[in-house]
């Protein structure tokens, strides 16, 4: 009985003292005593989570679009500065003067700043302080070539007539991505007379067929040609190699050649410097030479290309009479990378316009060399 008794007491006892701990008092003593229990965890606000999340992003979004403005807004500026420097520079004054005289035909200032804007419009290369006289020199060897292919053209009896020049000019503005009348609207905001145009275009298409009727009595390719390049391809596969491209001036016309240099680091279209300033046959190509080995070029350029980064311009490179500049597209590591391999038919293409190349180079070099040129200014 006595037992009994202190177990109801007991059991009263204990149900005092858990009252007096309230739920909260637990709760309130687990947050002071830094709990982790997630037993004891406040509830996330998931609303307040959200809303957060959300002014994140549109903080992240407030940024890019402020950045996409920033961008326009300097592609923009420099689509302005680039019309502004393509717009036609006077380089010659108001004064018409005899620039230049080649094989008795008169080449006039006039001529000259036309030649000089044409070259402007057509490659969207501007003249600056930076680069106006290899300009100048390039629209002026320009203009010899022209009036040397022409006197030659009349000699060997080949006429363009007016609806092929027509045709040439249309196919021209085509391959630019504008029709004929935008052509000639942008020929007249440049100040360019269509005239001179038009001779450039008929000199052009009279020395193709110039170089055609030379090139139709030598241009043979045998098999024997085709397995020797074959052979060294498979040879060439154990050595290191180069993708290159180049831009070659004689020494004696390189006078600014530094400023092209500069000019080169700056503008990304080497191929298109090329196409207008190299001297070397690959100039029609843009300068490229393709994938060559350490032993297919003179020990000073691939001295040069084995310490260069792919993208990188060398300085100007002094081989014989001749000053180089070369692009390193890339290099080729044998057994690391994978070499394409051509097949026969590109073989023989490739040859034949070495040749064409070759035979055309060689034929206005002759040219060049006997004309009679007075240069005046």
């Amino acid at each position: 009985m006595k037992s009994m008794i202190f177990l109801v007491i007991l059991l009263l006892s204990v149900q005092a003292k858990a009252q007096d701990i309230s739920a909260g008092n637990l709760d309130a003593a687990a947050r002071s005593a830094k709990a982790t229990s997630i037993m004891f965890a406040a509830p996330q606000d998931e609303e307040e989570a959200a809303r957060a999340r959300y002014e994140a992003e549109m903080r992240a979004r407030e940024a890019y679009e402020a950045e996409m403005r920033k961008r326009e807004e300097e592609i923009r500026r420099m689509e302005e500065e680039r019309r502004r420097a393509l717009r036609p520079v006077n380089l010659f004054g108001n004064t018409l003067k005899i620039y230049a005289v080649i094989n008795g035909d008169v080449l006039t200032s006039r001529d000259m700043q036309d030649r000089a804007n044409a070259f402007v419009a057509t490659t969207q290369i501007p003249i600056t302080s930076k680069n106006r006289e290899i300009v100048l020199e390039r629209v002026f060897q320009g203009a010899i070539d022209e009036k040397i292919k022409l006197q030659e053209a009349s000699k060997k009896g080949i006429k363009i007539t007016a609806k092929e020049l027509e045709e040439g000019v249309k196919n021209f503005a085509q391959s630019n991505g504008i029709s004929l009348s935008e052509f000639r609207a942008m020929l007249n905001q440049a100040q360019v007379d269509e005239k001179v145009f038009l001779n450039q275009m008929k000199a052009e298409m009279a020395w193709g067929r110039l170089v055609q009727m030379k090139a139709a009595q030598n241009l043979k390719v045998s098999r024997s040609d085709i397995q020797r390049v074959m052979a060294g391809i498979t040879k060439d596969a154990k050595k290191q190699k180069f993708m290159v491209s180049e831009i070659v001036i004689a020494k004696k016309d390189a006078k600014h050649i530094g400023e092209l240099v500069q000019t080169l680091r700056e503008d990304p279209r080497f191929e298109l410097y090329a196409m207008q300033f190299s001297q070397s046959p690959t100039a029609k190509n843009g300068g490229h030479l393709g994938w060559v080995s350490s032993e297919q070029l003179p020990e000073k350029l691939s001295a040069v290309l084995k310490n260069m980064k792919a993208g990188g311009i060398s300085n100007p490179i002094a081989v014989g009479s001749d000053y180089y500049i070369l692009k390193l597209e890339q290099k080729y590591m044998p057994g690391v990378d994978k070499m394409p391999e051509p097949n026969e038919k590109e073989i023989r293409k490739m040859l034949e316009n070495k040749k064409i190349e070759e035979i055309a180079s060689k034929y206005l070099r002759d040219l060049r060399n006997k004309a009679i040129i007075e240069r005046k200014a």
